[in-house]
């Protein structure tokens, strides 16, 4: 009589917190960056305050993977990008997610910077926080806040993608207590 044993692959997450420790300010932040219903807005994801209003939006970044072009490169999911949208001083022409690894982009023309490994942001707003908590964004709410961390170590392997440009070093550019290690 022999045993076998059986794998079974289960999904899990790696925590994006160092330790899970992150200072939130007080109040929440409606979030202004219209998205599809359902979408999941993970913690560690960078947006941009605007203290005055109350409100935020989402700072976009696309990290550019194997097996693309400079013209239609493949990206890793959960970017946000949309399509009209500007990657590497091109617009986003369409945006194909039909695999369930990877969205492909068509570019207006080709992006130089478009290559594998890159990270690449979108739009002109630089971060000044992360989302402390995930979320699923949800068109129906009156008014879908967002819990804004200020201060926090984030595992840069796990976190949404930050391109190089909105750090100094290893911290945020526009908030330094923001860091992104690895470990």
């Amino acid at each position: 009589m022999a045993i076998t044993f059986e794998k079974e692959k289960v999904k899990g997450n790696f925590p994006v917190f160092w330790r899970g420790e992150c200072s939130v300010l007080p109040g929440d932040f409606k979030l202004t960056t219209d998205l599809p219903e359902g979408t999941l807005v993970k913690k560690g994801t960078p947006i941009k305050l605007d203290f005055a209003k109350m409100e935020c939006k989402i700072c976009k970044a696309v990290e550019v993977i194997n097996g693309g072009t400079t013209t239609k490169p493949r990206i890793k999911k959960g970017s946000f990008a949309v399509k009209s949208e500007t990657v590497g001083g091109q617009a986003i022409n369409s945006i194909d997610s039909s695999n369930a690894d990877y969205d492909v982009l068509t570019l207006a023309a080709a992006a130089e910077t478009a290559v594998a490994g890159a990270v690449l942001g979108i739009g002109e707003d630089l971060p000044d926080a992360v989302v402390e908590t995930d979320f699923v964004f949800t068109k129906n709410m009156s008014f879908q806040t967002v819990s804004a961390g200020y201060e926090v170590l984030i595992l840069k392997d796990v976190a949404y993608p930050m391109p190089k440009d909105w750090l100094v070093g290893y911290s945020m550019k526009n908030n330094p207590s923001i860091k992104y290690i690895r470990q």
